[in-house]
């Protein structure tokens, strides 16, 4: 049984407790809010106990835990990260800053790409890498969010598109063209060229209405196509008065998914399927993206990151 510790903020605490009894082979032993306010939270990951820092956790409860999940914002991470790379496996993310020290850990680092996880996009790689679609030509994918949904920083924006691009494609991009206009920056569109002729055309808009989220992803190989999408299906809910169309999702099963890989892993002995190249290569694709944005410029590179 590993013995998880988390250092979150109560929305984290919330949203793994809710997936705690899905779990197998592991169970929360600690947690640690990174805000005061935030330390009752910890009563949702169970039995967990609750240290008073992040410090404490490492010193005085080294022992209580096998290893620890991190969920806080880009530079919290990395620092936070870096720490406990010393001496326990660690889930962190999102990874934005000082990314390339990590790599020097010799424990395990997975960073935290939990869009890789959902149920939909895990089918289409499966498809893809057992030879079902053949070579990869055309990958698609749309994005849309409303205001609330949309993340401040542009990196963060792009940065799960460009992931799931490269690893569709099994590398970095040769080629980058991005379409951004000062008069609409809240849409973004670019364009990926890959080694073997294949291609991504991406799209993220940032402007719908509350509520008028979408993503779909499709991928056209030499001998089939696969596709994914958040179309939910809308049940009809008949009460007495005007029906109501309650709209299903995937729910937190990425979240699961990924927390359950990590687990395996650290039993297994074994390399995450998620690596520290995964996330700095799209941090490296993600900033050619951007470049080509400001530059109006193709950004060429060749050779995997």
């Amino acid at each position: 049984m590993i013995r998880l510790a988390l250092i979150g903020q109560a929305k984290a605490a919330k949203s793994y407790g809710a997936i705690r009894t899905r779990l197998h082979r592991a169970a929360w032993a600690a947690f640690v809010p990174l805000t005061a306010s935030d330390g009752q939270a910890g009563q949702a990951l169970g039995q967990a106990t609750t240290a008073p820092s992040t410090e404490a956790l490492f010193t005085e409860q080294a022992n209580d835990f096998d290893a620890v999940v991190i969920d806080a914002d880009p530079g919290q991470a990395a620092s936070l990260a870096k720490a406990a790379a010393a001496g326990k496996p660690a889930l962190a993310g999102p990874l934005l800053a000082d990314i390339a020290a990590l790599g020097q850990a010799d424990t395990m680092l997975m960073p935290a790409h939990t869009w890789r996880f959902l149920p939909s996009i895990q089918a289409v790689k499966r498809s893809l890498d057992a030879g079902k679609l053949g070579e990869p030509g055309l990958l698609r994918i749309h994005r849309w969010l409303p205001p609330k949904a949309t993340p401040e920083s542009l990196t963060e924006r792009i940065l799960p598109d460009a992931d799931l691009a490269c690893w569709m494609f099994g590398g970095a991009p040769e080629k980058v063209w991005t379409l951004q206009t000062p008069s609409n920056p809240d849409y973004i569109q670019f364009h990926l060229g890959f080694a073997n002729g294949g291609m991504a055309m991406i799209d993220i808009a940032c402007s719908l209405p509350a509520g008028g989220d979408y993503f779909s992803l499709s991928i056209i190989g030499a001998t089939g196509t696969a596709y994914a999408d958040d179309h939910q299906n809308m049940n009809l809910l008949y009460a007495g008065d005007q029906p109501n169309a309650l709209r299903t999702s995937e729910g937190r099963t990425d979240l699961a998914g990924q927390l359950q890989e990590f687990v395996d892993a650290i039993h297994e002995q074994r390399q995450a399927t998620v690596i520290l190249k995964d996330a700095t290569r799209a941090i490296a694709v993600t900033k050619r993206i951007i470049d080509s944005a400001n530059s109006n410029h193709v950004i060429e590179q060749k050779g995997d990151i």
